[in-house]
């Protein structure tokens, strides 16, 4: 039997997370093993430190751990902040690579834990858990009462605002009863929705500095847009129709589904390229010529969705071509050009990622 070294837990806000750890703590003690408090940084972009809710979280998780067990050596670390992390099995890999590196081999997760804001039914990591090589177990301990954490607060909240303003705008209803029936119908939607309709809890601060950063935005979406369309029916319209078509898989760096979605689309609104497929921030594009294909990999669309959601300091990065975060699928550049992902790895030729070496894994059952 190999002795257990270390006891390793997944730390998010949740309303069993102190119990979990102090459960967590006497088990590693009865080890005399240490304590590993791990959180994954979802949502954040490469370069970028982790966020200080994130390090205050795990701060108060170990003292948790220290008031319960005096000498019991704890360790903390923040996983995944200089990467995009975008799913369940992405979440785990880092986890579970961290395990490996600090000779950890039992994981206990709390009952309630979840990634981001997500409802822990429709993110579930144990489900990720379990046909890896990793032993992992529930903590015993009983879920608290049911009441609304703050973050169901506002995100509910948010739904209940925006399902109202969305119901007076289809009819505008003025009359008592029919706004009560809006009132009534946004309350059902942010009871419902609250753990469904976002990644992460919504921050005014941060939703009004991209609502300001968008009127920089638009306009210039609007004016790549404008030029392309020139381009588009150059191309189009010459006698010799020079199209040369490309086909790239390119390592976006921006976090948060919603970044994604932003640059996919600003991708696919200017003429000459084309988002045929998304994979976390993985995106499969389409160029229709060597010159729309230098604008994406020199971070056009990139470069201005960063700006929009992390401000004017994270246009610094240079594009996806200069980075090496590319990887020629088909066309002229599949033959002489390669491309590095940020962790300087070799780029997937075949569109895999890190949800595909874990795949690979599924089969092998791991007792629980």
């Amino acid at each position: 039997m190999v002795r257990v070294t270390g006891v390793l837990v997944p730390v998010n806000p949740s309303r069993t997370l102190s119990d979990t750890i102090t459960y967590a703590a006497r088990e590693a003690a009865a080890t005399d093993g240490e304590l590993h408090l791990v959180r994954t940084v979802p949502g954040h972009y490469v370069t970028e430190a982790p966020p200080a809710d994130v390090l205050a979280q795990l701060e108060e998780s170990a003292e948790v751990a220290n008031g319960e067990i005096d000498d019991l050596v704890v360790h903390t670390a923040a996983l995944g902040a200089d990467v995009y992390v975008s799913g369940p099995r992405e979440h785990a890999g880092l986890i579970i690579e961290y395990a490996e590196d600090h000779d950890v081999d039992r994981v206990i997760v709390d009952p309630s834990y979840s990634l981001d804001a997500t409802a822990p039914e429709l993110y579930s990591i144990e489900r990720v858990f379990r046909g890896l090589p990793i032993a992992y177990e529930h903590a015993l301990v009983e879920s608290s009462s049911r009441v609304p954490t703050r973050g169901e607060f506002i995100r509910g909240g948010v739904i209940g605002v925006i399902a109202f303003l969305f119901y007076i705008a289809l009819g505008g209803p003025t009359y008592p009863f029919a706004l009560a029936t809006g009132v009534v119908t946004a309350l059902i939607a942010a009871i419902l929705l609250r753990n469904v309709s976002f990644e992460s809890t919504p921050a005014i601060g941060s939703a009004l500095r991209i609502a300001a950063r968008s009127a920089v935005f638009v306009p210039f979406l609007l004016w790549e847009i404008t030029k392309a369309n020139v381009q588009f029916a150059y191309v189009v319209l010459h006698p010799s129709l020079p199209i040369d078509p490309y086909l790239d898989e390119v390592e976006m760096a921006v976090g948060s589904g919603l970044s994604v979605t932003a640059v996919a689309n600003a991708i696919t609104l200017t003429p000459g390229t084309l988002t045929v497929d998304a994979d976390g921030h993985h995106l499969l594009v389409h160029s229709l010529n060597g010159a729309a294909r230098e604008d994406l990999l020199d971070g056009l669309h990139e470069g201005a969705v960063r700006n929009l959601f992390y401000g004017s300091d994270a246009v610094e990065l240079s594009g996806p071509g200069e980075r090496g975060d590319y990887q020629p699928i088909a066309g002229p550049a599949a033959v002489t050009d390669g491309g590095e992902s940020i962790d300087g790895s070799e780029f997937p030729h075949d569109g895999e990622s890190i949800e595909d070496d874990l795949d690979s894994d599924a089969d092998t059952e791991v007792p629980e």
